[in-house]
């Protein structure tokens, strides 16, 4: 196996099989962000999204996520609000999955440090911070989804902007 080392023991190598692919697909997902944010700030963009299109919009009057339903030359109609073209400030796109993705990524990092630092007095390469590495891996995991996810931390490139 690519992810495998015989001389750290079977936990690192459970913890490496387990966080590497969320690390790679976190450094896939940042390239794809920097190459999609390119946005410009003309309505026309908008106006091109298909409808059912999940957005943020932040307006002068407050903003909301929800669903693209139409736009025009004058207003945007997103669920079941209706927002002025003077009066949008910024569209962009959610990530939702992204957010979940990138947010467990970075749990599942900071919590398997934390986890091999809190077994003080073990050998670095011993099993007890190895399993305590893997804990606090997934624990961390969970905890970083469930901070990043639902706030949609990680959001997509900007469509519009004033």
């Amino acid at each position: 196996m690519i992810f495998q080392s015989r001389s750290l023991g079977p936990v690192f190598n459970v913890l490496l099989r387990s966080v590497a692919p969320i690390v790679l697909s976190c450094a896939v997902t940042t390239a794809a962000f920097a190459q999609s944010s390119a946005a410009g700030s003309n309505w026309e963009h908008l106006k091109a999204l298909p409808a059912e299109t999940k957005l943020h919009v932040s307006a002068d009057k407050g903003g909301s996520t929800c669903k693209l339903i139409s736009v025009d030359d004058a207003t945007l109609v997103c669920g079941k609000k209706s927002f002025q073209r003077a009066d949008v400030k910024s569209v962009r796109l959610t990530r939702y999955g992204v957010s979940y993705g990138i947010g467990a990524g970075i749990g599942a990092g900071v919590g398997a440090g934390v986890g091999a630092a809190a077994v003080s007095g073990a050998d670095f390469l011993s099993n007890d911070k190895g399993q305590a590495a893997g804990i606090g891996s997934v624990l961390g995991a969970v905890i970083g989804a469930l901070v990043a996810g639902p706030g949609d931390l990680f959001r997509g490139p900007t469509v519009y902007r004033r």
